[in-house]
């Protein structure tokens, strides 16, 4: 199959699917869902939905789109939790963003309280749809995996170290936590559900969360790179808010080059990672969508 044709395939599958685990749009309170499935049906790439089920489908060996529809809470409860973050990123309190994927961002669109709201419904959602699993033994796994991803171990931690170190002077550590837990966390939860699903040996679950967070560094290196020299057009907003909120990034630590060698590493790692497993041709595609991003 294509490369065009399997992410086509899947993002559909994951948006069929996604409509029927979310409350329909006019249910009371209607601003708050209408605040969600703006947020949720906004160009999302579905990057971690889309790893998660081509993880999945390396590990079995086959690519058949009924073997995923059992999949399918985990794919939109990841997608969920990634969109509240992006809800709860752009807030005043936080980086102050106007814009998300070309549109005005959730709080520009219907206030500051219903867009914290959503962020909060979406993470409760989430973990309300992987109830939804057939499997009593895996919706647990897979709770447990997620709500360790969004914790202040994970997803939030990193959201909170980031915000307590702007107009700071960060240095690299910190800003590698930032980085690894904002971005890297829900990326390793993807690879780590796909594994509990395929009964997967604790050595390719540990291989494939090191593929995992090294391309999530590296995204996030890229995303640095591409907000001080990016476009509009490109990232679906105004460049230069990092530096406007005076955050700690890669190019504010290391420069610009230095960041460019550190996110072309992380690729080769998670080349290195994948290269010899079996089937692994939609793995390959991941590095090749975040190294064309590279400027």
């Amino acid at each position: 199959m294509l490369v065009q044709e399997y992410f086509k395939s899947r993002t559909d599958l994951f948006e069929a699917s996604m409509k029927i685990f979310m409350d329909p749009i006019d249910t009371y309170p209607k601003k708050l869902n209408e605040a969600m499935h703006y947020s949720i049906f906004n160009r999302g790439k579905r990057l971690r939905p889309i790893l998660f089920l081509a993880t999945y489908e390396m590990l079995i060996g086959r690519k058949n789109l009924k073997r995923l529809d059992r999949l399918l809470p985990a794919a939109c409860a990841l997608e969920m939790v990634h969109t509240a973050s992006l809800i709860h990123d752009d807030l005043p309190s936080a980086d102050n963003s106007d814009e998300r994927r070309g549109l005005p961002s959730c709080h520009k669109k219907f206030g500051d309280a219903t867009a914290i709201l959503a962020g909060d419904a979406l993470i409760t959602k989430a973990i309300e749809t992987l109830t939804k699993l057939k499997s009593k033994k895996e919706a647990i796994d897979a709770i447990s995996i997620l709500t360790h991803a969004v914790s202040t171990h994970g997803m939030i931690g990193g959201q909170a170290v980031d915000i307590v170190s702007a107009k700071k002077k960060a240095n690299k550590n910190t800003l590698h936590y930032i980085h690894l837990k904002k971005t890297g966390s829900l990326l390793l939860a993807s690879t780590e559900l796909a594994c509990i699903f395929a009964k997967t040996e604790e050595n390719t679950r540990i291989k494939l969360g090191n593929f995992a967070l090294n391309l999530g560094l590296a995204y996030q290196i890229v995303d640095d790179i591409l907000d001080e020299i990016g476009s509009f057009e490109v990232l679906g907003k105004e460049p230069g808010g990092d530096s406007k909120n005076m955050k700690a990034t890669y190019p504010s630590v290391f420069g610009l080059e230095t960041s460019k060698d550190k996110a072309e590493k992380l690729l080769r790692d998670c080349y290195n990672i994948v290269k010899n497993m079996e089937h692994n041709e939609i793995m390959i595609e991941f590095i090749n969508m975040v190294k064309e991003r590279l400027p």
